[in-house]
């Protein structure tokens, strides 16, 4: 280690300071967000039946329990406890929803094909 011993001004010396304190500041605010709890969108059954009824999709706890015993529905157990994902409960809406052109669509290749049949 270097023992020199360097004289300067009080304007010198604030300056020195300024200039380490800002080449450390970006590095402690990047620190921080990578520190920051992370935003998780993880509910208990309560919670989620309560989510998918506010989503049009009437549901009690019972029928999430009987999703969950026929593994119909996304969900994660964390010992005992079981998680849903709000994100993963929309999709799983979403892949079962019915559009009416769906039905009218899947109705008419019925028929066609079973006058091609003929």
């Amino acid at each position: 280690m270097d023992n020199t011993v360097i004289v300067t001004t009080p304007a010198q010396l604030q300056s020195i300071i300024t200039d380490a304190v800002n080449a450390i500041l970006p590095k402690l605010a990047d620190f921080r967000r990578k520190n920051e709890p992370v935003e998780t969108d993880g509910v208990n059954i309560g919670d989620a039946a309560r989510f998918l009824t506010e989503q049009g999709v009437p549901t009690t706890r019972a029928t999430l329990y009987n999703h969950i015993h026929k593994n119909t529905i996304p969900y994660k157990k964390v010992g005992r406890r079981i998680v849903f994902s709000k994100k993963a409960l929309l999709a799983w809406v979403d892949s079962r929803t019915v559009r009416p052109e769906d039905k009218r669509t899947a109705a008419t290749l019925r028929i066609a094909e079973s006058a091609n049949r003929k």
